[in-house]
């Protein structure tokens, strides 16, 4: 049996890890972008939650050199591509660990 993780186990481990609630699962957001672009709007749609709980975590990835922005194109969007790194593999293998833990306490309350 395959659960994933849920919002609230994501946002515990990542207060843990990186003590924010939000950059696990923004990483996570980053990673599954196709071409590797994205906005800081275009995250916060996706997670459901406001810009202003993605702009630190959000930056905190540019700072580290995960993210890249893109000149200005012209739109009222900042793009940023997504740099190679064995860190956005890191983040999906932590968020794996987390849904084996919700499987693990699934059969145990069963």
């Amino acid at each position: 049996m395959k659960i994933r993780p849920g919002t609230a186990e994501l946002r515990a481990v990542s207060r843990v890890a990186f003590g924010q609630a939000h950059r696990l699962e923004l990483m996570l957001a980053v990673m599954a972008s196709e071409d590797g672009l994205c906005t800081l709007t275009e995250l916060a749609r996706r997670l459901n939650v406001t810009m202003s709980s993605l702009q630190r975590p959000f930056q905190a990835l540019v700072d580290l050199g995960l993210l890249t922005e893109l000149p200005d194109t012209g739109t009222r969007f900042r793009y940023y591509a997504r740099n190679p790194s064995s860190a956005w593999q890191w983040a999906a293998d932590l968020s794996a660990t987390v849904g084996a833990a919700v499987v693990d306490a699934a059969d145990r309350s069963a």
